[in-house]
């Protein structure tokens, strides 16, 4: 049969838990008022108690601080790739508005002069903050010689006598450039008009990034 202490042991749980009845609360209080070995154990019990509230405590700050940084790791990511496609979109409008800004008119070979000039004066007259140049045909042979240097058999096939690169006339302008087109696109001596109004603006990022 078990002794007092033995039988205080066992409450000592339900006491610390203050789950006891009352007589069985009043027995365990009046016991350890006599007993030291009895009040020893109730503090081991609460010591090992609060060890492991605080043990716990501390699980639990971990787990929620897991998440709060997981959660802050998903937010700065989120906005770190938000900036790069902003960034990303602001070169790519940048240089489509540059490229979309320009255009080239290829002439044919038998037009003259006084044709050639007829044709930038129409684009002078509808164009604002205007850059031209004339671009030969011996210059751009010139120009599609560097850009071949590499095939030097078809380089030899090409000289000035035996050109099939056309003259042309490179424009860049704030005007909108389909007003131009429209007013010189029936002059005499126009073989072709080449404009990026309606190109892809990523297409033609990815050819800016692969021409370098």
């Amino acid at each position: 049969m078990k002794n007092e202490c033995d039988i205080i042991t066992d409450l000592l749980f339900g006491y610390k838990d203050d789950i006891l009845s009352d007589s069985s609360k009043d027995l365990v209080e009046e016991h350890l008022k006599r007993c030291e070995k009895c009040q020893k154990n109730l503090e081991e019990i609460q010591q090992e108690n609060n060890e492991k509230d605080s043990t716990k405590d501390i699980d639990v700050f971990k787990k929620i601080n897991k998440k709060i940084n997981k959660k802050n790791m998903i937010i700065v990511s989120f906005f770190i790739i938000l900036i790069i496609i902003i960034l990303f979109n602001i070169q790519v409008y940048k240089n489509y508005k540059s490229v979309a800004s320009t255009m080239e008119i290829y002439l044919n070979d038998e037009i003259t002069d006084e044709q050639i000039e007829d044709i930038k004066n129409k684009i002078i007259e509808k164009s604002e903050n205007l850059e031209m140049e004339y671009v030969s045909k011996e210059k751009a042979l010139e120009r599609f010689k560097n850009n071949l240097k590499e095939d030097k058999d078809l380089l030899n096939d090409y000289n000035n006598e035996n050109n099939p690169i056309p003259a042309s006339i490179e424009i860049k302008t704030t005007a909108e450039i389909q007003k131009i087109v429209d007013s010189i696109q029936d002059m005499p001596g126009i073989e072709q008009i080449t404009t990026h109004i309606n190109s892809n603006p990523y297409e033609l990022y990815i050819q800016k990034l692969l021409e370098k």
